[in-house]
């Protein structure tokens, strides 16, 4: 049964971030904002499809083991590891927030988990951010959502370790990837294959001496020409595989041709 989520409109949204950003400005701690988190508000939406509404005692629970994962990275204080924090976060959210596709890819919802039920962890984790990283207006960078959809992405469900793909790509990396959802992100399989092919080309030291956002940026620019005539989807495992291979051997050529040319020049 899908599980339904409060839903916080702009209207609310706005205001409570701006206020929330005052409040620490002026002086007040992450400690004012906890106090502030709450399970509910008074503005709060659902839509109106089939599903049961998230409970009070299921967004408590949420909130208690995020804050328990926070507090074992330093929270309130100083992060000792992000990176490490926003990788296990992303599985947790992913495996036990209840949601699907539907449900994450709606703005409100992770307006809703920024400013009521976690603004101190949000906050704690983005200080002074700016407003794509709370309100949903980008959920490539929203505090929340962007863990929920990497962590959806990567997940494969035969695997004996399922969310291992969150460890091939940091941030910057995966953002290329899921900004480009309207045609890669749409397909798990090919992103968890793209992912495969990218570990083992570390593996083999094929992108030693590159610039690996170029050359991956090559790489789905690549990938994307090819959308119109190849259904990657409709493809077998192994004949994708061997696809996302050929085309990522061109681009590592490519990549160092033009390294090459590069070089010789100075």
């Amino acid at each position: 049964m899908t599980t339904l989520y409060p839903r916080l409109l702009d209207a609310d949204a706005e205001p409570m971030f701006t206020q929330y950003k005052s409040a620490l400005a002026d002086g007040h701690g992450i400690e004012y904002l906890a106090e502030k988190a709450s399970t509910t508000h008074l503005a709060a939406v659902y839509v109106a499809t089939g599903g049961t509404r998230a409970s009070h005692e299921h967004l408590q629970s949420l909130r208690d083991a995020v804050l328990a994962l926070a507090h074992g990275t330093g929270f309130p204080g100083d992060s000792r590891n992000m990176a490490w924090f926003d990788t296990q976060l992303a599985q947790l959210l992913h495996q036990h927030s209840g949601m699907v596709p539907a449900e994450a890819a709606a703005r409100d919802v992770w307006q809703f988990l920024a400013l009521c039920l976690l603004p101190d962890v949000a906050f704690w984790r983005y200080p002074n951010p700016p407003g794509d990283r709370v309100l949903g207006t980008d959920l490539t960078r929203h505090v929340f959502g962007r863990l929920w959809w990497r962590a959806q992405l990567v997940h494969d469900p035969k695997s004996q370790d399922p969310y291992a793909g969150l460890q091939v790509m940091g941030e910057a990396a995966f953002d290329q990837i899921y900004a480009r959802r309207a045609v890669l992100g749409g397909s798990p399989a090919l992103v968890r294959g793209i992912l495969e092919v990218w570990q083992e080309l570390e593996k083999e030291g094929q992108l030693r001496g590159l610039t690996q956002r170029k050359v991956l940026q090559d790489y789905l620019k690549r990938l994307l020409r090819l959308f119109p005539f190849v259904d990657f989807d409709s493809l077998q495992e192994n004949d994708r595989k061997l696809e996302l291979w050929a085309v990522a051997e061109e681009t590592v050529e490519s990549c160092r041709g033009e390294f090459s040319k590069a070089s010789a020049s100075f």
